[in-house]
């Protein structure tokens, strides 16, 4: 681990850590299972969301009887959560991280409850608004509770299996939207949620005591203010010209994109000013919080934007939205989503072995020259072509497989490593400002893609006089948003190769683990890479 810009040295950190209030609960075997479920359901439960709402947007558009601005049902959670999430982080470095953490899904819970009752379309964007704040809390408070409840090594397995509930959250927000409405009515959608999460947080108020920090600090309330208005002006103007239709030179859309540049500019230069910044940017001094920033930034664009548009092209270009689309389309996110969860399993194991850039440069590396063959897709590009009826060896599921495992081996990794370099009073912070990039970086790549894809299907099919012609100036445009989308993962992948160190060989425990594992007869005194 490097200590660099103005942490700690590698012991003293360590000392802190192992003397901070906030690291010193010990759980059972049994209570940390129960806590690590809690935990993973919340975590789960946060990352089905989207996709479970998407898979039945039209249900509700009919149901409600407006078509029109259906897709801010989508995007008020992703607007809203995108603001909560350094607002959390920041408030459980200065108060309990079990209560804020709760917290957040109690405001989720309350959402959703709200969310189903809706009468109109008006109160379903309101609601989920609401929805999204407290749900843009749940992934980085969680990940801080485990940086102060479990050691280095056992921590890296637990993030990684963490890490893979976006890959199962892929797999089953599909399957859970499509069965919902097939035997009853939307709102158990957001009803659904309510067992979850009462149960979550009933788990974690029984079995993990406060966690506390030493040294409670002040909440950057104008910086909060000014992070609301500049992410929130800037994303209602790209919602506006991708999803409403309006140019970009309309009156509302330059006011809205001018006013987030000034907000934005003052936000920039309020938090590196302010002693208590909401959003720690100058944790960007260190090495590995910068590297992570990037890697996290533009594997956000390709996360929220990968599945989307794959899901639109096959739906709608390969299968042109026949009976069988959706089953079809759900099989292909398989061919992604099961690779991605097995590389996050792995890279967790790895990663208490080798070194971080061993670990997710590889993964980028992989993923990068994989998408590359999604950049030739055709209108008769077939799904998949199976050897004895279930090995892929052709077809658009193959590159899928080491695209997924790629990028699924480069998930944990980053966030491991902001664990152990952050200072302790801090780690909610530094993971609250790499998920905020992260979740930013999905808003901005789909509302800009979609914005891109509308204004390139134009430009294409302008003169097409037949089907065919117009079909072949859409699949082009795919092919250069995958092409745009692989550009975005060799970034990454550059941004990983500047990673250094590697997890701790040994720390204190705070766990108690059994007496014979390696984690429980390690010292306090951490072994130092700089690999």
């Amino acid at each position: 681990m490097e200590a660099t810009g103005g942490s700690a040295p590698d012991g003293a950190e360590e000392t802190a850590k192992a003397s901070d209030p906030s690291t010193s609960q010990h759980l059972t075997g049994a209570a940390a299972v129960l806590v690590l479920i809690g935990i993973f359901l919340a975590i789960l439960m946060g990352a089905m969301d989207g996709l479970v709402v998407a898979t039945v947007l039209p249900t509700i558009a009919l149901d409600l009887h407006q078509v029109n601005g259906v897709t801010f049902v989508a995007g008020a959670y992703l607007i809203s959560s995108t603001i909560s999430i350094p607002i959390f982080a920041r408030v459980s470095d200065i108060a309990s991280r079990r209560n804020v953490f709760v917290v957040g899904l109690t405001i989720f819970i309350v959402g959703s409850a709200l969310a189903g009752l809706s009468q109109n379309l008006t109160e379903l964007i309101a609601f989920r608004a609401i929805q999204g704040f407290g749900g843009g809390g749940v992934f980085p408070v969680a990940i801080a509770m485990i940086a102060v409840l479990f050691p280095p090594q056992t921590r890296a397995r637990v993030v990684g299996v963490l890490s893979g509930a976006a890959g199962l959250a892929i797999v089953l927000g599909p399957l859970v939207g499509s069965y919902i409405v097939s035997v009853t009515t939307w709102r158990w959608v957001f009803y659904i949620n309510l067992p979850f999460g009462v149960g979550a947080a009933i788990v974690l108020l029984l079995f993990l005591k406060p966690l506390r920090p030493t040294n409670p600090g002040r909440f950057d309330v104008p910086g909060a203010g000014l992070l609301t208005g500049w992410v929130g002006a800037l994303m209602f103007a790209l919602v506006e010209v991708s999803d409403e239709g309006l140019s970009w030179t309309d009156p509302l859309i330059i006011t809205l994109l001018a006013g987030s540049a000034v907000l934005f500019a003052v936000f920039l230069w309020f938090e590196l000013r302010v002693s208590e910044p909401l959003v720690p940017l100058r944790l960007m001094k260190q090495r590995t919080i910068a590297v992570t920033s990037g890697v996290m930034f533009f594997s956000g664009i390709v996360f929220s934007a990968l599945i989307t548009f794959l899901s639109v092209f096959v739906g709608i270009v390969l299968l042109h939205s026949g009976p069988n689309a959706a089953n079809d389309v759900r099989d292909i996110i398989y061919f992604l989503a099961v690779p991605l969860i097995l590389g996050a399993a792995i890279s967790g194991q790895l990663l208490t072995k080798i070194a971080y850039r061993s670990v997710i440069a590889p993964g980028l590396a992989i993923a990068s020259i994989a998408s590359l063959f999604l950049t030739q897709l055709t209108p008769t590009t077939q799904l998949w072509v199976l050897a004895g009826g279930f090995l892929p060896v052709g077809g658009l599921a193959l590159p899928l497989i080491p695209l997924g495992f790629g990028l699924g081996f480069s998930l944990a990794g980053p966030t491991i490593a902001v664990q152990n370099e952050a200072p302790t009073e801090m780690v909610g912070a530094a993971i609250g400002l790499t998920r905020f990039l992260s979740s930013l970086g999905g808003a901005l790549g789909i509302s800009l893609l979609t914005a891109f894809e509308t204004w390139r299907f134009a430009v294409l099919s302008q003169g097409a006089t037949t089907p065919a012609a117009s079909m072949s100036a859409l699949v082009t445009t795919y092919d250069e948003i995958f092409l745009i989308l692989a550009v975005f993962i060799f970034v990454s992948f550059g941004f990983g190769l500047f990673f250094k160190g590697r997890v701790p060989k040994r720390s204190t425990a705070v766990v108690e683990l059994p007496a014979d594992s390696p984690e429980a007869s390690s010292a306090s005194t951490p072994e130092v890479d700089k690999t």
